[in-house]
């Protein structure tokens, strides 16, 4: 297997590891306890690790949400809490949320190595570009093992998202193309991700008559061969780019990383906790 085709699998295995905070209960009641309103929980908590940046950073950081939802909740959310109160309190709930889902998936030794693994992949990387993983290595470690490890893995995970953004624009996708071209692969049902990204039914029919244009949707907002091919080079490239994470480790050593992160995810899924990100599609 390739370092190209093992930085696929990280992603398969590290995306869902980091992404379930933003549906566990843990996270709503750190979140309230520092006075956030729901409207401003998704932001301010993957935002805190850059600091206290305006709204036009993190649009640009987090790429296809229409600004709108992001002005609602940046900057009024750094008035209400500051950012190291917020990512405190979410390293927190993910050290509780696993705990409760996935405690018996890895014993101590098992989380240490995979604490060790994760922290040589993460040191053996620079974060040039790729700004959401640089914030969330800049944040102080917490001491807590799961604690820790979950923030490791979200630096892998925001690092290929990085990379995956650039890969985007040097592809000339904008944010709604880039939504429209996901939802054409089948993985999500474009309903789900106009929900959760908002933006104006005239910039999504704008945006599938310009992906029309260029050959890559049919009328049916289909992808075209042409189309899905556009898409699988842009995952390939983001894979490609992605592999030094894998060489930061070696392979054999990634497997075993891969192993370990493999029951966590398992407990994760079969525990629940995407039930609320499934029931809104």
């Amino acid at each position: 297997m390739t370092t190209t085709d093992l930085a696929a699998k990280l992603n398969r295995m590290a995306g869902p590891i980091h992404g379930f905070i933003y549906f566990a209960p843990e996270a709503t009641e750190e979140y309230e306890a520092l006075g956030l309103p729901t409207s401003h929980h998704y932001f301010a908590s993957r935002a805190a690790a850059l600091g206290a940046v305006p709204a036009e950073v993190v649009v640009a950081t987090f790429f296809n949400f229409p600004p709108f939802m992001v002005e609602v909740a940046i900057p009024d959310a750094w008035s209400i809490a500051p950012p190291a109160a917020i990512q405190t309190g979410r390293m927190r709930a993910a050290g509780r949320a696993l705990r409760r889902l996935a405690g018996d998936a890895l014993d101590a030794d098992g989380i240490a190595a995979a604490c060790a693994l994760t922290g040589r992949m993460i040191a053996g990387v620079g974060d040039a570009g790729r700004p959401l993983a640089a914030g969330n290595r800049a944040v102080p470690e917490p001491d807590d093992p799961w604690e820790r490890l979950w923030q490791r893995i979200t630096i892998i995970r925001e690092w290929r998202g990085d990379t995956h953004v650039a890969a985007l624009i040097a592809a000339a996708v904008d944010p709604v193309e880039a939504l429209l071209l996901h939802a054409a692969t089948g993985q999500v049902p474009l309903a789900a991700l106009k929900a959760t990204r908002p933006w104006s039914e005239q910039a999504y029919d704008a945006g599938v008559k310009r992906l029309r244009a260029r050959g890559l949707l049919d009328d049916g907002g289909t992808f075209t061969a042409e189309g899905r091919a556009f898409r699988e080079a842009i995952e390939r490239v983001t894979d490609e780019a992605s592999a030094p994470l894998i060489e930061a480790t070696g392979p054999s050593d990634s497997h075993q990383l891969l192993e370990l992160l493999r029951p966590i995810r398992k407990a994760l899924v079969e525990g629940g906790a995407f039930a609320a990100m499934r029931s809104k599609r």
